[in-house]
């Protein structure tokens, strides 16, 4: 059996089931669409394939795992776990034969609609919270819940499945697989779907069910969010990711979620399973009263109690340092490859074109300040400008100290990298207690790792909040001819200038140089020392007129900033 898709299978019967299609396949079997005779139905079969390139070993490894999930299977019975018909063995032929679910995935489903509703994803939440916490009564950790695993019915309902490498754990502290004290086994190779591995399955160490409780958090963030909380290249480097770095704040990445929210899922997503819900149904519950989905008083005391309701919903406190140095995320509209420009009205144009008039002049006399004023809108608008010549000038990106630290934010040589491992988010590393008004200031940037398409934006935060709840984002993209975009965050994204950038070198891996000059609310920028668009005027009450400056990196890119100069202005 060389034939990995198994098509040559089709056609077959296989324990009385003639097999029709092939609906999916993995390393180690593959399922078909069947048709049973006795009683007559429609059934999927998976039946034990595994690739070719395996060795004997890996084969009987896969064997044994297919046997174990439908003994594990067989002898559980609750609706949202899939139930197995029959399973045997014909001509050499490992086979399951298991209910046909027309509804696919809960993955391919979460896919095809994109991030769910709180409603909808409570509603799988508590289905699949269900069922592991009854598996876990009965001995059993699944030790890979994911939405691939779980299977949806014609009516929607979920239902778990696929435990080949569930560990059966006996009362008396035998593990039924291998017959040996203690709760499970230290497997010898890393066992389980990488992108939603507990830390603890990740070391392998012992598990019991709270590491069923972590991959669940994982899923809840994949439905929630549209997309994983750790990626990486390779799977041991995302193994460590769980292991050791802590999730993105969900808050940050849809307004609908709450910090109470956000709290509940880093709750279950806590690295020690000791800090973790200690059920499935209290993760549940805590997420249902933190949407507002359940009300506390149809509760009884005792449930109130298990999941810890003063805790769920008690204020968070927040850690400026910390939300710093984790890879905080705020999602924006979309952009099309062509930036559009805004809208100005002619009293505006000409009150920008004379700012750009005293800045130029400003910066011909080389030495000294000049401060001019004008009148737009019935607002005193005063522009400062300051030359750095006679004042030396310090690279802030070597006070390394201020600077977040972690596998995504990290020194190497004389340059400060930025990973962001997401392909929709944004990280973002503050500079850490220094506050800026006016200043001016220069960055070099170096795409290390991207696609170089209309998504990889990245560049300068600056006048930002600590906790980053409002800041100003100037970025460019390195793609085509190369574009850039000035936006400001308060709580929703405001496009306040962007359009194409001649002066960026978009060729993969060079090097290019921003500049940005902030004066009141009055903003100025060069690429590669070239000015890039008319300076922009923010008279919106929610411009922002001091705060932390910040390096930037949106989507599945890394990037290398050094020579970071920023001289303070008057």
């Amino acid at each position: 059996m060389t034939t990995v898709r198994g098509q040559h299978l089709i056609g077959k019967t296989v324990g009385g089931c003639v097999l029709e299609s092939l609906l999916g396949y993995g390393g180690s079997s593959a399922v078909f669409l069947a048709h049973q005779h006795n009683p007559e139905r429609e059934v999927a079969v998976k039946v034990f394939l595994p690739r070719s390139t395996l060795d004997g070993k890996m084969q009987k490894d896969f064997y044994i795992r297919f046997l174990r999930e439908a003994q594990a299977a067989s002898e559980l019975d609750h609706p949202n776990i899939l139930p197995i018909y029959s399973y045997g063995e014909q001509d050499g032929l490992p086979y399951i034969i298991m209910p046909y679910m027309p509804g696919g995935t809960l993955y391919e489903y979460a896919r095809k609609r994109g991030r769910l509703s709180l409603e909808e994803a409570c509603w799988y939440l508590e289905q699949i919270a269900s069922a592991l916490d009854y598996a876990h009564e009965q001995g059993c950790v699944h030790c890979d819940v994911k939405p691939a695993n779980i299977l949806l019915d014609s009516e929607g309902r979920a239902l778990l499945t696929d435990f080949g490498i569930a560990h059966i754990i006996r009362s008396e502290g035998t593990t039924a697989v291998e017959g040996k004290p203690g709760q499970a086994s230290q497997p010898e190779l890393l066992m389980g779907t990488p992108d939603y591995i507990s830390p603890e399955q990740a070391l392998g160490h012992k598990l019991d069910g709270r590491s069923d409780i972590y991959s669940l958090g994982i899923m809840l963030f994949f439905l929630l969010a549209g997309s994983l909380p750790f990626k990486a290249d390779s799977t041991i480097a995302i193994a460590l990711l769980h292991v050791h770095e802590p999730p993105p704040s969900l808050c940050m990445l849809r307004a609908d979620i709450s910090p109470t929210l956000d709290r509940v899922v880093r709750k279950a997503l806590a690295k020690s399973p000791e800090d973790r819900f200690q059920s499935a149904n209290q993760f549940c519950t805590a997420f249902a009263l933190a949407a507002g989905l359940l009300n506390p008083a149809d509760l009884p005391p005792e449930v109130l109690k298990d999941v810890q309701i003063e805790e769920v919903l008690a204020e968070p406190q927040v850690q400026p340092n910390l939300l710093a140095a984790s890879p905080l995320v705020h999602v924006r509209p979309l952009r099309g490859q062509q930036a559009f420009w805004r809208s100005l009205n002619f009293t505006r144009v000409l009150a920008v074109v004379a700012l750009l008039l005293l800045l130029t002049i400003g910066a011909a006399l080389g030495t000294g300040a000049l401060t001019a004023r004008m009148t737009h809108g019935g607002t005193t608008i005063e522009a400062t400008r300051s030359t750095a010549i006679g004042r030396a000038l310090v690279d802030d990106l070597a006070d390394s100290g201020d600077w977040p630290t972690s596998s995504a934010f990290f020194f190497a040589g004389n340059q400060y990298h930025i990973q962001n491992r997401s392909t929709q988010n944004v990280a973002l590393a503050l500079y850490a207690e220094h506050q800026y008004t006016n200043f001016r200031l220069s960055v070099t940037m170096n795409e290390v790792r991207g696609s170089h398409d209309s998504a990889d934006y990245y560049g300068v935060v600056f006048r930002s909040a600590a906790d980053q709840s409002n800041y100003y984002v100037f970025e460019v993209a390195s793609w085509g001819s190369g574009e850039y975009a000035f936006w400001r965050f308060d709580g929703k994204w405001n496009l306040l200038a962007s359009g194409p950038a001649p002066s960026l070198t978009t060729t993969p891996g060079a090097s290019n140089t921003i500049g940005v000059d902030a004066v009141g609310d009055a903003f100025s920028f060069t690429i590669n020392h070239k000015p890039i668009g008319s300076p922009v005027i923010d008279t919106s009450k929610h411009a922002l007129s001091s705060g932390e400056v910040g390096l930037y990196v949106e989507e599945n890119s890394e990037v290398a900033f050094s020579h970071l100069y920023i001289t303070p202005l008057p």
